[in-house]
């Protein structure tokens, strides 16, 4: 047998023996590895933790496995697999699971100590509002009554002064202008018929033109009269001052003459229905024209 054939017959029976050697070494290796995984995978079931991932093989095994073997000897050696134990899925209820808590220090080992956990901030207490102040009662004042549909008001109010209105700026003139209007139209709103009679003519007299205004003055007086009986001279002496004060801006200049009861009958004056010579009931006056001749005369009652 040559040299190259004995060390090639020999070589095979040494890798052999190596590997009996160093087989049961691999596997204390081996066992060691399981032993601390083992550990390992119980400490994490402490901690609840996942299991920790499996080591690789060691080199040295690795390296082994890359040495020629015989055919019979290259079956790989049956590594026991070790579980780790699945962890039970646990639900924590809401209530619950919005309270942190401690975990307990006998699940760690011995030198792992948690520190003390953070206590929760109490609640800031609510600022307490301040007493709102209490509203002072305000007196109320009652509104002002509304005029009544056609009534007609003595002075202001939304359907204007009548007073301005009939007898204008002589009330600045002539002060007794304010009491004949406060009696009239007091006594329209009251409804008297013969006062209402006598505003209506009032304002008739005050829009005519120059030519009805003195066919008018016989038919104003008239009104008066019958409104007045008494002739009243507290009304009827503004009533004669504002007519004259309206012919005169007109430019006519016809002038008005009162008849007294006790005068003596003149029929170039008075108009009466019967006979007699002393005039007893006055119900109009005379109008006289520029020259003084009678324009029209005055409606009496005689005895």
């Amino acid at each position: 047998m040559t040299p190259e054939t004995e060390r090639a017959t020999t070589a095979p029976v040494h890798l052999v023996e190596l590997l009996g050697v160093l087989r049961p070494q691999v596997e204390k290796i081996e066992e060691g590895f399981k032993a601390i995984r083992v550990t390992l995978d119980s400490l994490a079931e402490h901690l609840g933790a996942a299991p920790a991932a499996r080591s690789e093989k060691p080199a040295t095994s690795a390296a082994v496995s890359k040495e020629p073997v015989p055919q019979d000897e290259r079956r790989p050696v049956a590594e026991p697999k070790v579980e780790p134990p699945m962890a039970a899925s646990m639900r924590v209820p809401p209530a619950e699971a919005a309270v942190p808590t401690q975990p307990s220090n006998a699940a760690l080992p011995p030198n792992v100590v948690l520190p003390p956990m953070a206590q929760p901030m109490p609640a800031a207490a609510a600022p307490v509002p301040a007493a709102a102040p209490v509203a002072q009662a305000v007196p109320l004042t009652a509104p002002a009554q509304a005029a009544r549909p056609g009534s007609i008001p003595v002075s202001g109010g939304s359907a204007g002064n009548w007073s301005q209105i009939i007898f204008g700026d002589q009330r600045k003139v002539d002060a007794g202008i304010g009491s004949l209007s406060g009696t009239l139209l007091s006594e329209v709103q009251a409804g008297v018929d013969d006062a209402v009679g006598m505003l209506g003519y009032l304002l008739a007299f005050r829009s005519a033109d120059q030519e009805r205004k003195p066919k008018l003055l016989k038919e104003l007086g008239e009104a008066f009269y019958l409104w007045k009986p008494d002739g009243n001279p507290r009304l009827l002496s503004p009533l004669i001052n504002w007519v004259h004060a309206v012919l005169d801006r007109a430019g006519i200049n016809n002038r008005i003459d009162l008849v007294q009861v006790g005068d003596r009958y003149d029929m170039q004056r008075h108009n009466a229905k019967e006979r007699g010579a002393e005039v007893a009931v006055v119900a109009g006056w005379v109008v006289l024209r520029d020259n003084g001749k009678v324009y029209s005369k005055a409606n009496v009652s005689v005895r």
